[in-house]
């Protein structure tokens, strides 16, 4: 039989459980976007393609909360000066300016400084690789998390470089550490999100080079299946992944991958393939529920339009 006392603990710890409970449940219902791949510059119409896209946006019925921003945010920080790479983040910064909502950022392959370029500069320079991305966003980090109305959403930083300067999908061993504490203090209830720019789980090899070509690590993250055992016991309810500029979904283990096309489909030249046009995604929560749409904001690629 348990004494006053016990009944006193046990009601003070179902007490604690709910209150952990309810801090955690999902709360009202809302909307986000998933913006991927905008690769904006001067040439292309791509300017103007990424400030119609962001009108589309601001004239949704429902309102975003925020925005997942999936890299590539220009064309092409690897491979041209520095004056020409913060010229291109400036242009980005000014179209994200008319988004009236917070903005958490994955960062993609063709965001990273100076790989390529002639004069590559030093790897100890302050804005080499990573770092002018930061700087320009404002960002100490480049992984991430926050919570909205019962929900975590996870950044995730995917965009290696490799020992000879080139790039490729990669979770690195100190983003996986702190992954690790995250999912630790993470209730296993708590519905969770994740932002890529190189995708966990992707088809595209398949469809664009035939059904025996096997991805490498410039499409996907070559440690994806690391990720993938780490959130195996978590309530993830969806991973957004961009890069390849298609629209799809896989579900592996329960777990969406959904890899959300891009503002500029075929950089700027078009549908990608031919056959997927310029985008974004819009996400719905509803208490533990989450859908998505692909919406096209009618763009006509500049040759296109002559």
């Amino acid at each position: 039989m348990l004494s006053r006392r016990d009944l006193i603990l046990t009601g003070v710890a179902g007490a604690c459980a709910l209150t952990d409970a309810r801090a955690t449940a999902p709360g009202k219902a809302f909307s986000f976007v998933h913006i991927t791949d905008t690769h904006i510059q001067p040439e292309l119409g791509a300017t103007a393609g990424v400030h119609k896209a962001f009108q589309e946006i601001n004239h949704l019925r429902n309102k975003p909360a925020f925005g997942l921003v999936g890299g590539d945010l220009g064309m092409d920080a690897s491979m041209v000066s520095h004056d020409r790479a913060d010229r291109v983040l400036a242009l980005w910064a000014e179209a994200a300016s008319n988004l009236h909502f917070p903005l958490h950022y994955s960062m993609g392959n063709h965001d990273l400084y100076g790989l390529k370029v002639d004069g590559k500069p030093a790897t100890d320079s302050p804005d080499y690789g990573k770092g002018l991305w930061k700087k320009r966003l404002g960002l100490t980090q480049t992984y991430a998390t926050f919570d909205h109305a019962g929900w975590r959403f996870v950044t995730l930083d995917s965009a290696g470089i490799t020992p000879d300067y080139s790039w490729e999908g990669n979770l690195h061993a100190e983003q996986l550490r702190w992954l690790d504490d995250l999912l630790r203090q993470t209730p296993r209830q708590m519905p969770l999100v994740f932002l890529t720019h190189y995708p966990i789980f992707t088809a595209a090899s398949m469809y664009i080079d035939g059904p025996d070509a096997a991805p490498s690590a410039g499409l996907i993250v070559k440690n994806g299946r690391v990720f993938q055992e780490m959130i195996s016991k978590h309530n993830v309810k969806a991973v957004f992944q961009g890069h390849t500029h298609i629209v799809e979904e896989i579900t592996w283990l329960g777990v969406r991958y959904i890899t959300g096309g891009a503002v500029c489909g075929d950089w700027w030249k078009g549908p990608r393939l031919g056959v997927i046009p310029e985008g974004f995604v819009e996400a719905t929560v509803v208490g533990e529920n989450l859908t998505w749409r692909y919406v096209t904001y009618g763009w006509k690629a500049v040759h296109e339009n002559a």
